[in-house]
């Protein structure tokens, strides 16, 4: 009975080190830069079956964003441009972007983060996406591309994470990078209504990573360094010359971007 006794106590504060492990990650505060998960977006490129080979697109982008463990979020609105060549085999698409927004924060969560509230962003970048595709049928196969993200961001709420990397805090890991280099490998589907060739309807998936990401979120006081890559899903929608695209990212952050946009 004493032994059995015994078995208890020690499973009882095996568990109480669980639980207080799990509490003193999830109270953990994580500041990541807002670009991380938007800078990857949709490029949209003519299929070969187009007439027109070259087009030039212009978008509007909503976007709403999660900060890693319930931290906080970010709202963003985007301006985008880009032009698509599409070749024999190979397509080739380029733009640039800007982006401003602000912070808040969830009040059941973060009651004692309100200094996180309405801090403002603001920045732009560079987009790329380079790659090679197949035709069947109706549809075009984008085996393999490689896209690239250059962005630049700035505002308050950069100023605020320079802030709270100085703390020296055991349950804050916060990022001081204002510019992020994105690349990766992504795959995509695209295909035409058989009516309409103007049309065009996708399915992408993309992986990559954030250079030096990772090593910004080192938190000093714990020896936590955060893994993992850049993840996002795109669903593109053409009818004629208007066009919608619906992003879901993760990196670090997670969160989603509508556009809607004109081709010419």
């Amino acid at each position: 009975m004493s032994f059995s006794y015994l078995n208890k106590i020690k499973l009882l504060l095996y568990l109480s080190g669980i639980a207080l492990v799990i509490s003193s990650c999830a109270s953990k505060s994580f500041y990541i830069p807002a670009a991380a998960g938007n800078d990857v977006s949709y490029l949209p490129k003519p299929m070969e079956s187009d007439s027109i080979k070259v087009k030039n697109y212009i978008s509007a982008s909503l976007s709403g964003v999660s900060l890693p463990r319930n931290t906080g979020n970010i709202d963003l609105g985007f301006l985008n441009i880009s032009r698509g060549h599409t070749f024999k085999n190979f397509n080739v698409a380029y733009g640039i972007y800007g982006f401003a927004g602000q912070t808040s924060y969830d009040q059941e969560f973060n009651n004692g983060k309100a200094e996180l509230n309405g801090k403002g962003i603001y920045g732009g970048g560079l987009r790329s996406s380079i790659g090679f595709y197949d035709n069947a049928g109706n549809a075009e196969f984008r085996i393999i591309s490689w896209d690239n993200s250059l962005s630049f961001e700035n505002g308050s709420y950069a100023t605020f994470r320079q802030e709270m990397y100085n703390l020296h805090a055991s349950n804050i890991i916060s990022s001081t990078k204002n510019s992020l280099y994105t690349t990766g490998i992504s795959s995509e589907i695209i295909w035409h209504s058989k009516r309409n060739w103007d049309n065009h309807f996708a399915f992408k998936l993309f992986y990559g990573k954030s250079i030096g990401l990772n090593k910004s979120l080192e938190n000093f006081a714990a020896g936590n360094t955060p893994k993992g890559g850049a993840f996002s899903s795109s669903f593109y929608i053409k009818l004629k010359n208007l066009f919608g695209i619906v992003d879901v990212n993760f990196n670090k952050n997670s969160g989603g971007k509508l556009s809607l946009g004109y081709a010419f």
